[in-house]
C-alpha cells in the first residue's frame, strides 16, 4: 500500500509496543469511548486480533483491526475475518485513509479466509459497499415455554474470582458448537466481555450449570428471559439450559444465537440499533437461506 504522505507509515500488529499500543488506545478512547488495555494487561490478548493502523510520526491516526475468528458454520468449520474498531482521528478525516487500510486488508486477507465481514453503524452504510460487501440480514429465535420444568441447579459466576475467571476461560476455550453459527477456540474474546470491555460488559450475566458443565449468557427482563450465550464443554440440549434458567415469571426466552434444530422456535427478523451486519457479496446466499445470525459474544 502507498503511503502518499512522507511522515505517514502502515504499522501492523504492534501491540507489543507500549508507546504505540497507547496512542491506538487513545483513539479508540476518542472514537469508541473504551479502549483494551485492561484486556491487554490481563493477558487475553491473542493472536487472532491483528493490528493495521496509519501513524504520523508515532500518532496512530487511522486503524482497522482485523479478528481472525473461526466458527463451525452448518457443521462445517470456517476462517471468518470480522473487521472492527474501523476509525479515523478527526484532524485527519476526508484524506482516504481508510479506504487505503480497507484495501490492504482486502488484498492481504482475500486468499487466507473463507469470508470477511463487519458491523457498521448507521453513519458508513454508504462506505463497505465500495469493497464488495453487501447488507444481509440476522434472524433470532424465540421460545415459550408452557410450564416451568424445573432444570438443574445454577449459580451467578463472579468475575472478580480468579477461579471463575479460568473456569469461564477453558469453557469458552473448548466449547462445543452448538449453533448453526458457534465461534470456536476464542476465549479471549469472550473474556473482553466478560470483565475488560467498560463500555459494554456482560460481568454479571454469567452463570454456571454445573451438572451440565455449561456457562450461560443470560439476562432477566421482566417476563423475558434473554440468552445471549451458552458455552458448554459437552453437546447438550439448549431447553435443558432454558429450563434452568426460567423461573415463575419466564413468559418467553428471546435467543440471540441460532439453534442447530429449530423446531419449536419461532424465528423472526433480528436488527440491532445503529448496527447491520455486512458480508461480502459472494456469501449473501448463505445468509439469505439459513436464517443466520452471530452470537453477541463473537462481535468485536
Amino acid at each position: 500500500m502507498k503511503i502518499e504522505h512522507k511522515d505517514y507509515k502502515l504499522l501492523h500488529q504492534y501491540e507489543e509496543d507500549e508507546k504505540l499500543r497507547t496512542s491506538f488506545n487513545l483513539l479508540t478512547e476518542k472514537t469508541y469511548h473504551f479502549d483494551f488495555e485492561k484486556w491487554y494487561q490481563a493477558g487475553y490478548w491473542e493472536d487472532n486480533c491483528v493490528l493495521y493502523s496509519i501513524a504520523d510520526k508515532d500518532q496512530v491516526i487511522a486503524h482497522v483491526t482485523v479478528n481472525v475468528i473461526d466458527f463451525i458454520v452448518l457443521g462445517e468449520e470456517k476462517r471468518f475475518v470480522q473487521l472492527g474498531t474501523v476509525m479515523t482521528d478527526p484532524e485527519y478525516r476526508n484524506q482516504g485513509l481508510s479506504r487505503m487500510l480497507m484495501e490492504n486488508i482486502m488484498l492481504e486477507w482475500e486468499h487466507k479466509c473463507d469470508m470477511m465481514y463487519l458491523f457498521a453503524n448507521d453513519a458508513v452504510l454508504d462506505f463497505y459497499p465500495k469493497f464488495g460487501f453487501v447488507p444481509v440480514s440476522e434472524y433470532q429465535a424465540f421460545y415459550k415455554p408452557e410450564a416451568v420444568i424445573k432444570g438443574p441447579a445454577f449459580r451467578k459466576m463472579n468475575m472478580d474470582d480468579a477461579k471463575d475467571r479460568d473456569l469461564l476461560y477453558h469453557t469458552a476455550k473448548y466449547a462445543s458448537p452448538l449453533f448453526k453459527i458457534s465461534m470456536k477456540d476464542n476465549a479471549g474474546l469472550v473474556m473482553f466481555y466478560a470483565n475488560y470491555f467498560d463500555r459494554f460488559s456482560f460481568r454479571d450475566n454469567f452463570y454456571y450449570i454445573e451438572a451440565l458443565k455449561a456457562i450461560a449468557v443470560a439476562e432477566y427482563e421482566e417476563g423475558t428471559l434473554v440468552l445471549y450465550d451458552i458455552l458448554a464443554l459437552e453437546k447438550i440440549e439448549i431447553k435443558e439450559v432454558i429450563h434452568a434458567l426460567a423461573n415463575g415469571k419466564t413468559g418467553k426466552v428471546s435467543l440471540r444465537f441460532m439453534p442447530d434444530q429449530t423446531e419449536g422456535y419461532e424465528i423472526s427478523l433480528y436488527k440491532e440499533d445503529n448496527s447491520t451486519l455486512f458480508v461480502q457479496a459472494k456469501q449473501r446466499k448463505l445468509f439469505e437461506e439459513h436464517q443466520l445470525i452471530f452470537p453477541i459474544l463473537s462481535h468485536t
